[in-house]
């Protein structure tokens, strides 16, 4: 491991600690949106998106010039998604009562979201849904890695709840249920803290990745692959029939040992036109600031306000 991408992560790691340290077990709402508000900043160049032997829609793998841009290092957590509610008028998820969610779980990921709700919150953040191909590249990492940690599967680091696949929900109505209860209060599979796992950051230092949540994108999903997509910036523009969905969530919905792995590759494509699925969240993205190109580097750069 490179010696900037190991500091990045023991100071990562060490943030985490110290708002643990000072409010206890649960990281308060005034302090969730320290957490929103880091940014890491993804450097501009080429990246090799999509697998030469994955699943029909990942093919042909294609190199991919992106601007640079910053994306969430953490998921959106329910306290900062709360103060997007309160503000707007908006209705919370169904797991919620009203605007208020579970007792514990202020940085907990918010789940359950529909992709207009995403879109909305980031738009009220002052950024925007990551498209497919930025939330792929800070998965690779500046190494373009199968897995956000390198190129073993390794269930340890991410929460996708294979350690515990003999109490995976059988419905997606059972798994709201489970949305209600802290990793701390039950058997069960369930989602955790953002950051949980810092051993699981890409080479560019973004969280969860894989597991806990799944993420809305911006794109809409092409089931054909990428033989036509753009080379410069491409956004999926159609069909619009399913919108694109990132990263493993916190269990599978069909059971399967093996599609949890096969779902935590970067290059894993999913699609829902749903607004009623436990499993998925989002993160934001905008262009650079002023504050990214000033100190980012070509290995990503960590970027608070």
């Amino acid at each position: 491991m490179k010696r900037s991408t190991l500091i990045r992560r023991l100071l990562l790691l060490c943030s985490l600690v110290l708002l643990l340290s000072v409010y206890g077990s649960e990281i308060p709402f005034q302090a969730v949106p320290e957490l929103d508000r880091s940014m890491v900043c993804i450097p501009a160049g080429e990246f090799s998106m999509g697998s030469a032997d994955g699943r029909a829609d990942e093919r042909p793998q294609r190199r991919i010039y992106l601007d640079a841009f910053e994306i969430d290092r953490y998921e959106v957590p329910n306290g900062q998604y709360q103060r997007f509610l309160l503000e707007t008028g908006r209705k919370g998820p169904q797991y919620w009562h009203g605007s208020d969610y579970p007792a514990g779980q202020a940085d907990y990921p918010v789940a359950g979201i529909s992709w207009q709700e995403a879109n909305a919150y980031c738009e009220w953040a002052g950024k925007r849904l990551p498209t497919e191909a930025e939330w792929e590249k800070a998965c690779r990492g500046p190494n373009g890695y199968v897995f956000p940690w390198r190129n073993t599967w390794d269930y340890g680091k991410s929460n996708n709840g294979y350690d515990q696949v003999e109490h995976w929900p059988l419905s997606l109505e059972e798994g709201w249920q489970l949305l209600k209860y802290s990793a701390e209060e039950t058997e069960f599979p369930s989602l955790q803290p953002v950051g949980s796992h810092p051993d699981g950051a890409s080479g560019y230092g973004v969280l969860d990745l894989a597991g806990n949540v799944s993420e809305w994108v911006a794109d809409w999903y092409n089931w054909d692959g990428y033989r036509d997509l753009p080379s410069i910036n491409p956004v999926g523009m159609g069909p619009p029939w399913n919108h694109s969905v990132r990263g493993s969530g916190w269990f599978d919905r069909h059971g399967q040992e093996d599609g949890v792995a096969d779902a935590s590759r970067c290059a894993a494509r999913n699609s829902s036109h749903s607004y009623d699925d436990p499993r998925i969240g989002f993160r934001c993205a905008r262009p650079v600031s002023s504050s990214c190109l000033q100190h980012g580097d070509s290995q990503g750069s960590h970027v608070d306000e």
